[in-house]
């Protein structure tokens, strides 16, 4: 549902922070935003996490095979 009139940044962050502080509506919210993407985004979505963790983590993940 969209406000009728347009909110201020700060407004806008906190309507935001305080949907994120229910973590089950969060979740879902997630979930209905993921299942609406096409498979192309979902591949570039998964292939922009596997850059930002190579970028982050180079040498592979923090739990080895020890």
């Amino acid at each position: 549902m969209l406000d009728a009139q347009p909110q201020s940044d700060d407004e806008a962050m906190n309507k935001a922070l305080q949907r994120q502080s229910d973590a089950a509506e969060h979740d879902l919210s997630l979930i209905r935003e993921r299942l609406s993407w096409t498979p192309e985004q979902r591949l570039e979505a998964n292939a922009a996490f596997l850059r930002f963790y190579l970028a982050v983590r180079p040498d592979g993940p923090l739990i080895g095979d020890e």
